[in-house]
């Protein structure tokens, strides 16, 4: 249980280093029947000094109990719904203005939406961890994935690593984090970030979670789309080779939606890091369909299926990659937990 903690907001006198002070005296010209002017001015300059700590203990509580929050509940009630849910959630705006479920719309223009493990969890950002946590907010999407891919093996040594139950919250995640650098993955990272990861904010990206990954006995592998590949600035080799990992299972051509045997992918450019879920094929267009932590699109309520997400939140088109130089892709394959030791020096394959 979540130990309870106490805070004094009542705003007694109380100096910065924690030391009760005494009352105001006064000053060289006091005398016993009052004060002068300039030692009258003390208890009003004192009171602000109260008031000003007192603002602080307030900030800094809620500050601290947001931080826990993202941290230390015990129940992260940050995910929304799974990639199944979403297939049967999703709406698109047709061309004559009608409002129809993804299936429907698949089936009537032609088009193809395929997703990852149905099982794989979406996760929000909190309070606690808006701005910051995105690494690992994919992370644990990428791990609910292997958690709930049914025919996902797990190597002998990893069999009490990997979570069975719930999904591992931030602190957790950082633990492990922690735990890979004391095993010796990533030196070169493990000293960027001071070996420290538990309790902080520090971002995290690619190699961070192979790390995690590496921790729980998965091997996962770190693509580097380094350039644009297009006329236009735009990177056309990332979007094809996201299209081939999707439809490499030998899913059937048909329009309409279909679920892939894959997991999710970790999508890291500069400064930010999101989830693809899917793609998104028509006759004259290819958008990758990629879940955002940092951006709520909880369900409408409205709706008498339980509540609808528009699909045009999850949209990346390839024009909207002109604005990025680099890409970085993690992903993990069936034969994840094959026995072969999980390298500790981190390298990755270069697009072109």
């Amino acid at each position: 249980m979540q130990s309870q903690e106490t805070v004094d907001l009542t705003g007694d006198s109380e100096d910065d280093d924690g030391t009760s002070q005494p009352p105001p005296r006064g000053g060289r010209g006091s005398v016993e029947a009052g004060v002068n002017s300039s030692s009258a001015a003390e208890p009003h300059l004192e009171k602000s000094k109260r008031k000003h700590r007192h603002l602080q203990k307030i900030k800094t509580f809620f500050h601290e109990r947001g931080i826990a929050m993202g941290h230390h509940s015990r129940a992260d009630d940050s995910s929304r719904f799974t990639t199944g849910q979403l297939a049967a959630r999703a709406t698109v705006l047709t061309k004559d203005g009608q409002t129809v479920s993804l299936a429907q719309e698949g089936m009537a223009v032609g088009s193809r939406v395929i997703l990852c493990n149905p099982g794989t969890l979406l996760f929000n950002a909190t309070m606690g961890d808006r701005g910051w946590g995105c690494g690992y907010r994919n992370c644990q999407m990428l791990i609910s994935s292997l958690m709930r891919k049914a025919r996902a093996p797990v190597l002998d040594g990893a069999a009490s690593r990997m979570p069975t139950e719930a999904v591992p919250q931030i602190r957790q995640l950082q633990e492990m984090l922690e735990l890979a650098w004391r095993d010796g993955y990533d030196g070169v990272g493990a000293e960027q970030l001071d070996h420290r990861a538990m309790g902080t904010r520090k971002w995290i990206g690619t190699t961070e979670i192979y790390c995690i990954l590496a921790h729980l006995g998965v091997r996962s592998h770190i693509v580097d789309f380094h350039c644009p590949t297009a006329a236009d600035g735009s990177h056309l080799a990332m979007f094809s080779w996201v299209v081939e990992y999707f439809t490499s299972s030998g899913e059937s051509p048909t329009a309409g939606v279909s679920f892939a045997d894959k997991h999710p992918l970790y999508l890291q450019h500069q400064g930010h890091s999101r989830t693809v879920v899917g793609v998104e094929i028509s006759d004259d267009a290819i958008c990758l369909l990629v879940f955002d932590p940092d951006v709520d699109i909880r369900p409408s309520t409205s709706s008498a299926a339980g509540g609808s997400v528009r699909l045009s939140r999850f949209r990346l088109p390839l024009t909207r990659t002109r604005r990025t130089k680099q890409f970085q892709i993690l992903y993990v394959e069936d034969d994840c937990c094959s026995p072969v030791p999980v390298p500790k020096q981190i390298a990755s394959q270069r697009i072109p």
